[in-house]
């Protein structure tokens, strides 16, 4: 079941207006290129969510699947084609996904795996990836570094975002369960038009956060092999306990 309900999906795009998707491609294509045999034509974006990535790749020249598990996110995503895209979406569980076809590149983009709660979610996940990447492939995520997590700990923030329908503000609330790795992120969201509250809603989201050595043995029992763990936008790091999003790069 996904937690990305109406209200959320609704307003997912404007939320994060300042996420920048354009860059985050460049990031994906300079991994693929330098990891992944040659050509690269085809991605699986798992977790499309409304399909930002996935338009991107598409008028960049790849063939695009996207799959979610959220009708609502995938509404949403269908409502922003241009008529142009030859994105393909799909709606259905990452863990129990079978297309019957593999993959140049599968992609889980900002933090999917992480909503992955169990080490059964996460196993399924991961296979669900090795059974969609073709030889030479790879696999390219995002997921929050557990060292990081534990060292500046979630905390309590508030984001205001103007729209050309009102204004949108945004508290959220977070808290740890070390014990399974988990970060519980509570959201509360109202909606504003002309200082008129016309919508108030709550979510509550959890996310999985991970440490090196945790992912290599996932990925190595999915019949993977982690051969990159950066940080977030920095390409040619090295993870610290100050990097709270970590890019990786796993083959098949």
């Amino acid at each position: 079941m996904s937690v990305f309900g109406h209200s959320y999906a609704d307003l997912y795009d404007a939320l994060y207006h300042d996420k920048n998707y354009e860059q985050e491609c460049n990031w994906i294509e300079t991994l693929a290129k330098q990891y992944a045999v040659p050509p690269v034509k085809t991605f699986l974006d798992l977790g499309c969510g409304t399909g930002s990535h996935a338009f991107i790749l598409d008028r960049r020249g790849y063939s695009v699947t996207g799959v979610d598990v959220s009708a609502e996110m995938l509404e949403v995503a269908n409502k922003k084609r241009s008529g142009l895209e030859k994105v393909e979406f799909i709606l259905e569980d990452i863990r129990t996904l079978r297309l019957g076809k593999t993959f140049d590149v599968v992609v889980m983009m900002f933090a999917v795996l992480g909503y992955q709660y169990t080490n059964a979610d996460v196993t399924a996940a991961l296979q669900t990836v090795r059974e969609h990447l073709r030889p030479g492939g790879v696999f390219i995520f995002d997921v929050w570094y557990g060292p990081a997590v534990l060292y500046t700990r979630p905390s309590d923030r508030l984001k205001q975002i103007q729209t050309t329908r009102g204004k949108i503000l945004r508290a959220a609330h977070g808290s740890l369960d070390t014990f399974h790795h988990l970060a519980r992120v509570d959201y509360h969201l109202w909606t504003l038009q002309e200082d008129r509250l016309v919508d108030e809603t709550e979510e509550s989201h959890q996310m999985r956060y991970f440490f090196p050595q945790e992912l290599s043995l996932f990925c190595s029992q999915a019949g993977l092999s982690l051969k990159a763990l950066v940080p977030f936008g920095d390409l040619q790091g090295t993870p610290s306990e100050e990097t709270w999003n970590v890019m990786g790069v796993a083959q098949g």
